[in-house]
């Protein structure tokens, strides 16, 4: 897909930090059941219904916008730069790329971790820093722990305590900044401006290319795949919200893609809208999640391509998304 690849599907569905918190305990319950399906993404790929099942247990366990406080930044870099480069030597030789948990979180400790994540980012931190072994058979017994060659959180069988869930997160965070430093020598602020100006760049081209061809705008695009949801998803229509037209979007720079496409296998055109419906919100339950995105034909306004994902195919893999037939 020339352009076109899965990334760039994923990167237009996203979702709360703290629904992926929840997800993380979903995805490793199913892989503790012995689910082979589950795959994982790059931690620079935005969440997605089914990315953001996977985001937060693949490398770094969250994304880049944790460190959005300036009491986390300021934490992550007091850390020593040859500590900081250990980390990701460690990370980046595990033999997966997937951190997991030994156990399923009880659902007082789901609840709990969830205040806990944002006292952590309003400078709430632990006393100590994580156990950390080399293989599973020097962990200690009864305490949380880390053990770095299979990239694993041994928990302890009993309910743990704040200060321990805390070490976790302060740890994940620590891994999430110790790869995000490694990325070529640059900061991630060099690399988010590299990144959006190399998108408003190929946008700007794009945009030329539509409205040279008397293609439709933005809005036009909207109204269509609205039209489009309705008509395939039937009553769960009333439910979702257009993506941008949520609170979250200024913050995090949600917009309606405009993509050049060229695999015609799925899709009808070279250039589309990405147009995301959703529903979600921070006090539902991961598998009452639904989004819905369609891709919209940029010069005849015809449905390039249409899926929907819920919560429940959180184990679904890229190719077995069904996409709606128009």
């Amino acid at each position: 897909m020339d352009g076109y690849d899965v990334k760039k599907v994923m990167d237009q569905v996203h979702i709360s930090s703290e629904m992926q918190e929840e997800m993380i305990m979903n995805i490793q319950k199913r892989m503790e059941n012995g689910n082979k399906n589950t795959k994982t993404w790059n931690w620079r790929r935005t969440a997605t219904a089914v990315a953001a099942f996977v985001l937060v247990v693949g490398v770094v366990s969250f994304p880049v916008r944790a460190f959005v406080t300036s009491v986390v930044k300021e934490r992550m870099e007091s850390i020593p730069k040859e500590e900081v480069q250990e980390i990701n030597d460690m990370v980046q030789s595990k033999p997966t790329e997937a951190d997991v948990f030994s156990r399923e979180y009880s659902d007082s400790e789901k609840k709990r971790n969830k205040v806990l994540w944002q006292e952590y980012k309003n400078g709430t931190f632990p006393e100590n820093t994580i156990a950390q072994v080399d293989n599973a058979e020097d962990a200690p017994e009864g305490t949380a722990c880390y053990i770095r060659s299979t990239g694993v959180f041994n928990l302890p069988a009993r309910e743990m305590t704040d200060e321990e869930m805390l070490e976790i997160i302060d740890f994940q965070h620590e891994m999430s900044y110790a790869v995000e430093q490694s990325l070529n020598g640059k900061t991630p602020e060099q690399i988010a401006a590299e990144d959006l100006a190399k998108e408003l760049a190929e946008r700007a081209m794009l945009e030329e290319k539509v409205k040279a061809a008397g293609g439709i705008n933005e809005e036009e695009a909207i109204e269509i795949a609205r039209k489009a949801m309705e008509a395939d998803v039937g009553e769960m229509a009333k439910e979702l919200i257009l993506l941008i037209d949520r609170p979250e979007a200024e913050t995090y720079g949600w917009e309606v893609g405009l993509f050049d496409i060229t695999d015609e296998d799925k899709y009808k055109g070279d250039i589309a809208y990405s147009v995301q419906f959703d529903k979600w919100d921070e006090m539902m339950e991961p598998e009452d999640f639904f989004t819905y995105v369609c891709y919209v034909n940029a010069i005849d306004g015809s449905i390039s391509g249409a899926y929907s994902i819920s919560g429940d195919q959180m184990d679904l893999d890229y190719d077995d998304i069904v996409w709606y037939e128009h």
